[in-house]
């Protein structure tokens, strides 16, 4: 028997995204049985087996159905003859457990608003990663222990990090709008769920013509960030864009 408990922890600590397929129920002829393991990755490299050929055939199509739902779910697999081709006769059912599924947030700015979003997403699906490359900022006494900081440019971070569409949300709220359109230029090439940048209809107004003039697409970006819920303290912007995050996330917007 494969140690899957132990792959499952690698891909925990490298919070790798990935499909568990187990074996639930089996009848007549089949390849495996009850409790047959099979992790599948995103780009379709495969840890064990549910039996070869048609099941693994079918496990590996319903996992990347999987990644584009990313929902967890269930499937049956009848192994039937075709053609001229044998097969066991029998029946597979699989239960495919999407998991290391949780949202990433990827914050530039660990300003007032930066800290205060990351005290009230502690404790929600959310992990976060804060960039900033001031000192006093990123490492702020106050901030949550589940934060992973990082004090860096912006620029090196987004050059280094790990994209996936289904999982990664970007909120920007640097000290300075300059650093805001250039955030957003080097973030938009690369794949995430959403997008949200600090700011007035007018700021959004400019840096929509300064980055359009460059053929980029910014119809999925959010600005102004976050729920209009009429306050102005870092606080409430900050409950107003974790507002957002939320219902992006659980798919009400």
């Amino acid at each position: 028997m494969w140690d899957w408990i132990g792959k499952l922890d690698e891909l925990r600590r490298s919070n790798q995204l990935a499909v568990l397929v187990t074996v639930t129920k089996s009848s007549g002829s089949t390849p495996r049985k009850h409790g047959a393991k099979m992790i599948v990755l995103p780009d379709g490299t495969f840890y064990g087996t549910v039996g070869g050929g048609t099941p693994e055939y079918y496990a590996l199509e319903d996992a990347r159905a999987c990644f584009e739902t990313m929902q967890s779910t269930t499937s049956s697999v009848p192994l039937k003859q075709r053609g001229e081709f044998p097969a066991c006769g029998g029946t597979m059912e699989f239960y495919m457990e999407v998991i290391n599924d949780n949202p990433v947030l990827h914050l530039f700015g660990a300003g007032h608003i930066g800290q205060s979003l990351c005290q009230i997403l502690d404790g929600t699906p959310f992990r976060i990663h804060l960039i900033d490359e001031r000192e006093e900022w990123i490492n702020a006494p106050n901030l949550p222990g589940s934060v992973i900081r990082h004090q860096r440019h912006y620029s090196d971070f987004i050059e280094k990090a790990i994209w996936c569409d289904k999982r990664t949300f970007v909120a920007i709220q640097t000290f300075s709008g300059t650093l805001d359109q250039q955030v957003l230029e080097e973030v938009l090439p690369n794949p995430t769920r959403y997008v949200g940048m600090i700011g007035s209809k007018a700021k959004w107004a400019k840096v929509r013509s300064n980055l359009e003039e460059k053929g980029l697409d910014l119809s999925a970006v959010r600005c102004p960030i976050g729920h209009d819920n009429g306050g102005n303290s870092p606080r409430e912007i900050a409950i107003s864009i974790a507002s957002q995050l939320l219902s992006t996330y659980y798919g009400r917007e």
